[in-house]
């Protein structure tokens, strides 16, 4: 079966014209904006950003009641070597290149255990050619033998289409093994935005729409819950993130497995891409404020968790995000250099007292959450 085209392109729904500020008071009364609805408020919403704000605030505030969730998790990447060589990222090494490596099942175990007071870990590597698919499923059997009650959110969707071809088996087969292995749930990085003529650009070697898509939904047949994800800042134009959300919404009604969106600006931060098209910062706060709360207004109660992580953010910015239609902040405890986050008087770590007095100082209400959004 082909996948259904998103409809973009197409009529508003509910009759409400294309004057933005009419579409922003209606959203308040609609369980749903259409995709044109949201293009529209993406090529206005810089002028409208105060109005984005205040409607996404209210659907956030209808949904959660002014609560605001993180959740105490580690984050490993298990190896840094990657053919798909994507240049929006600065991570990737080629074997034998300075910096490459690839961490042992044991020294992982050390890791994790290292970082007693996580509830979840959270694995991501590169699509290493070395790496059979023993390994991925050692890696995680080893985890859950020895931390039985730990929630293992690990391997994209990248990785998954990776390994089954490199095994010559079918993607739900390897989500299968991985399943009884221990996998609890998966991370929807990956997608960065899933249109190919954008893909083509900046992940020529990754897997394409159709392949992300269909092991989304295949994970979600098999009761594995995932993340959705956007990466945006680049090289797309609007109507692709638009395109990309009406994707993900769609997935949503059709199988009710992503537990959160994560709207991820693009970070520079020495990439191929930041050289080639002079993206050398970080694009500015205004505009990813404007993607989540366009995000929580087209999402609203289909994915309910929209996500500001404030690795990628910086809490700061995260705080003003709260605001915007954001419910949650992600994991509090670390992460390894994978990604280069903002820091907090130099650490990667948010203390859960900080983020608690934080959060209370810009007037929501915080709470400790597990990977499945459940209060804790």
């Amino acid at each position: 079966m082909g996948r259904r085209r998103p409809v973009v392109a197409g009529s508003a729904g509910g009759g409400t014209g294309m004057d933005p500020r009419v579409i922003l008071s209606s959203a308040l009364e609609r369980d749903e904006i259409a995709p044109i609805e949201a293009l529209i408020l993406m090529q206005e919403g810089e002028t409208l950003l105060p109005e984005l704000q205040h409607v996404a605030n209210e659907l956030t505030h209808r949904l959660h009641h002014g609560r605001v969730s993180y959740v105490k998790s580690k984050s490993i990447h298990y190896t840094n070597i990657c053919r798909a060589e994507c240049s929006f990222c600065p991570f990737w090494r080629k074997k034998g290149q300075r910096g490459a490596y690839t961490m042992s099942v044991e020294k992982v175990l050390r890791e994790i255990k290292a970082a007693p007071d996580v509830s979840v870990i959270e694995l991501q590597g590169g699509l290493n050619p070395d790496l059979a698919f023993s390994y991925h499923l050692e890696l995680v059997r080893a985890i859950r033998a020895q931390h039985p009650k730990l929630h293992i959110h690990a391997f994209s969707p990248a990785e998954i289409h990776f390994l089954a071809r490199r095994s010559r088996m079918p993607a739900i087969e390897v989500l299968r093994q991985l399943q009884d292995a221990g996998l609890d749930s998966m991370p929807g990085t990956g997608a960065e935005v899933l249109n190919d003529k954008v893909r083509k650009k900046i992940c020529p070697d990754k897997l394409r729409t159709a392949d992300w898509i269909d092991i989304v939904k295949t994970a979600h047949r098999l009761g594995i819950p995932t993340s959705a994800t956007l990466m945006f800042g680049h090289v797309e134009d609007e109507i692709y993130l638009c395109e990309h959300l009406e994707i993900l919404r769609n997935i949503q009604k059709e199988t009710g497995g992503f537990t959160e969106f994560i709207p991820m600006p693009f970070i520079p931060d020495g990439s191929p891409l930041s050289h080639r098209n002079g993206h050398h910062r970080m694009i500015d706060e205004d505009r990813v404020l404007r993607m989540i709360a366009i995000s929580r207004i087209f999402f609203n109660r289909t994915i309910p968790n929209i996500q500001a992580n404030w690795l990628h953010l910086g809490f700061p910015n995260v705080l003003h995000s709260l605001g915007a239609g954001a419910n949650d902040i992600g994991g509090l405890i670390c992460a390894d250099d994978a990604i280069h986050p903002a820091s907090i008087n130099g650490k990667r770590v948010l203390s859960t007292d900080c983020v608690r007095q934080s959060v209370r100082r810009v007037g929501f209400i915080p709470g400790e959450r597990d990977p499945l959004y459940r209060r804790m």
